[in-house]
């Protein structure tokens, strides 16, 4: 089996990056994907619930998807919520995870 090494980078930044938000500490970005060749894809480590409760019927937006912090990997809704067509695509764009529970 063989890693690239950016590859490995970028699983041991995402290690650490854990590790120290359960420290309580909070790492921020200013790189961007040109920076040091380290895309802040890799960085995404942030869960976001987006509260749907006031809807009958929860659905996921466009707008909901580009609300969210530059270093969300994660989206968290209800079971049962419809994402629309546009949400699909950004999500996809952005490879975000979206958990349902």
């Amino acid at each position: 089996m063989e890693i690239t090494l950016e590859k490995l980078i970028s699983l041991v930044t995402v290690e650490v990056v854990k590790e120290l938000k359960k420290q309580g500490i909070q790492v921020i970005s200013s790189l961007d994907n040109d920076g040091l060749g380290i895309s802040t894809d890799s960085l995404r480590t942030k869960s976001e619930k987006i509260d749907m409760s006031k809807y009958r019927t929860p659905v996921l937006t466009e707008i909901h998807i580009r609300r969210l912090h530059q270093l969300t990997g994660e989206v968290i809704i209800p079971k049962n919520t419809i994402i629309t067509p546009k949400a699909k695509e950004i999500i996809k764009e952005k490879r975000l995870i979206i958990t349902r529970e």
